[in-house]
């Protein structure tokens, strides 16, 4: 009984820290276009999915962390199950703080010569030269790259800076990768075009 009450209780504790880390995230996301000026272009994904993975995993992680030090207290496991339980606690903390991180830190920085992507621990150039190919899926709304060495790039098409990049990407591309889909080419010019039409709008 006692038991089901803690749970009763994390779980309460987690949705209520998950609305306001959600409310938080969305205050933070600027709506509308701000015209870019200069320096390189950043792109921040969708916090959305990543804040939500973690809320989902501290679930598990404090519901595991719980009923283990509540099962040693009551002697109902021996050390190697506080272990077992220890272990399975923090895995769970270690990939909800990753996809907090995540969410707080992951951007895309777009420039003449190449997107950098940024990620919790790690940054990568992708120069315009080395992109093989690129898609667009109509369904979910992303760009999906190819590089030449056959890793992968997406960037959503409805954040903030996707018109701007739009532009930068219409001059980089290799020529044979913008001509090899004429769906993205159309998407791009749609984009690009918006970034534009802003542009004048805030000069008059």
């Amino acid at each position: 009984m006692r038991e089901g009450l803690i749970a009763v209780a994390v779980l309460a504790v987690l949705m209520l820290g998950g609305h306001s880390v959600l409310r938080w995230s969305r205050r933070n996301v600027v709506p509308g276009h701000v015209p870019w000026s200069a320096g390189p272009l950043m792109i921040r994904p969708p916090r959305k999915n990543a804040v939500m993975f973690g809320i989902t995993a501290l679930i598990p992680a404090a519901l595991l962390g719980a009923l283990t030090f509540r099962s040693w207290d009551l002697g109902r496991t021996g050390p190697m199950g506080l272990l077992v339980g220890i272990v399975a606690t923090v895995l769970a903390l270690a990939f909800a703080t990753y996809q907090f991180a995540y969410a707080l830190r992951a951007r895309l920085l777009v420039h003449d010569t190449g997107i950098e992507r940024i990620g919790v621990s790690r940054r990568r150039l992708v120069g315009w030269g080395s992109i093989a190919k690129i898609a667009f899926n109509p369904a979910q709304h992303w760009f999906f790259l190819t590089v030449s060495d056959g890793s992968h790039l997406w960037l959503p098409a409805d954040v903030m800076g996707m018109p701007e990049f739009a532009q930068i990407a219409l001059r980089r591309l290799p020529p044979a990768v913008l001509q090899a889909d004429p769906v993205v080419r159309e998407v791009l010019d749609e984009l690009a075009g918006a970034a534009g039409e802003d542009t004048r709008s805030h000069a008059g």
